[in-house]
C-alpha cells in the first residue's frame, strides 16, 4: 500500500520579480523536488506483517461492530464456510462495546488469533449490569478474504458466536448439567446473573466503616482490590463537612491492582461535634457498584 502526501512549501520560497528569471525557475525546481521527496518518505509500502495486521484488524473491527448494531445477518457473512452452520445455531448477543488489542499469526499468515475485551449487558434482578470481558477470536483467510471461525481445539461457539474468554471464577462448578469447563448447556437467565454476580465479587474493599480522631488531624486508608482480568475506573461521592477529605490515589485500576483510598479529617477551631457517621460512596465502573464506607468521628479521650 502506497501512501502519499501533498506538500505545499512554496511559501518559504519568495522570489520577488526583479530577480533574473534563472532564480525564479530554480525556486520553482527546489519546490518540485521537495513534493518528490515527501511523495518518496510517505510512499513507503508496509512490511507483509503490518499489512496483514491492518487487514485482520479492519475485518474484526467490522465484524464485531455488526454485533454492536445487531446485524447479524451481515456478520453471517463473514463467517467461515465450516462455520456457519454453528454461527446459524447460536443465539446471538447484541454487544455494547468492543476493543482490539493484539494480532498474532500462525500458518505463514493465513490464520490470526485476536484478543481485546467485549462489553455486554447482564440482567440481573431486572437491572441491566454492563460488563466487559476478555475475548479472543479466531480467524483464516477464506476466498481471499479474512473470516472468523470457530477453532474448536481452543473455545466453545458463545451464544453471540464468538469464541469469548470467560475467567473461570465466573463459571458454575461442574455438574451433570454442566459441559466442558463447567459451561451450562443453557445459558439461561439464572445462569447469567449467577455469572453476572460472580463478577461483581472480584472488586472488594477491605473495611466499609473507620473512625477519625474527632480532636485532632488523623487519616485513614480503605484498600480498593481489582481481581477482575481488565481495567475498572472508581469514582468518589463525598458529603460536605468541614476539614473532612477523601481521595483515590488513581483513578484507574488494572486487573490485579489494589488502589488505596484516604480518608483525613483536619479539626478547625472546634473539634467534629457530630455522632452520626457520614457515608462516602465508592463507585465502580463499568459495573455501576457502589461501596458505601461509613466514617465515625471519635470523641476526645476524657482528661484525668
Amino acid at each position: 500500500m502506497v501512501r502519499l502526501q501533498t506538500l505545499d512549501l512554496r511559501i518559504g520560497v519568495r522570489v520577488p520579480a526583479s530577480q533574473p528569471n534563472r532564480n525564479r525557475m530554480k525556486a520553482r525546481h527546489l519546490v518540485v523536488s521537495v513534493a518528490m521527496l515527501s511523495v518518496a518518505a510517505w510512499g513507503q509500502p508496509q512490511t507483509p506483517a503490518a499489512e496483514a495486521e491492518r487487514a485482520v484488524r479492519a475485518r474484526v473491527t467490522e465484524f464485531l461492530q455488526y454485533h454492536v448494531d445487531a446485524n447479524f445477518r451481515k456478520a453471517y457473512d463473514m463467517v467461515a464456510e465450516d462455520t456457519k452452520d454453528d454461527y446459524f445455531a447460536s443465539g446471538k448477543v447484541q454487544i455494547r462495546g468492543f476493543k482490539i488489542e493484539d494480532v498474532k499469526f500462525t500458518d505463514n499468515f493465513t490464520k490470526a488469533t485476536v484478543t481485546g475485551t467485549i462489553s455486554k449487558t447482564f440482567n440481573v434482578a431486572g437491572t441491566d449490569l454492563p460488563v466487559t470481558v476478555p475475548s479472543t477470536t479466531t480467524w483464516k483467510i477464506e476466498n481471499n478474504k479474512w473470516v472468523w471461525y470457530n477453532d474448536t481445539t481452543s473455545a466453545p461457539v458463545t451464544p453471540m458466536g464468538l469464541a469469548t474468554a470467560v475467567p473461570a471464577s465466573t463459571l458454575p462448578p461442574r455438574t451433570a448439567d454442566n459441559v466442558g469447563d463447567g459451561i451450562p448447556k443453557n445459558l439461561d437467565d439464572k445462569a447469567i446473573s449467577a455469572a453476572a454476580q460472580s463478577i461483581l465479587q472480584q472488586v472488594s474493599v477491605d473495611k466499609k466503616e473507620i473512625t477519625l480522631a474527632a480532636d485532632k488531624t488523623s487519616e485513614e486508608r480503605v484498600i480498593f482490590h481489582n481481581a477482575m482480568t481488565g481495567s475498572v475506573q472508581l469514582e468518589l461521592t463525598v458529603p460536605d463537612f468541614p476539614g473532612f477529605s477523601a481521595r483515590l490515589e488513581q483513578t484507574v485500576v488494572r486487573a490485579g491492582g489494589d488502589v488505596p483510598v484516604v480518608f483525613r479529617y483536619v479539626p478547625g477551631d472546634a473539634p467534629a461535634s457530630r455522632r452520626d457517621p457520614i457515608s462516602v460512596q465508592l463507585a465502580v465502573q463499568p459495573l455501576n457498584q457502589v461501596f458505601v464506607i461509613r466514617v465515625s468521628f471519635a470523641a476526645p479521650a476524657p482528661l484525668r
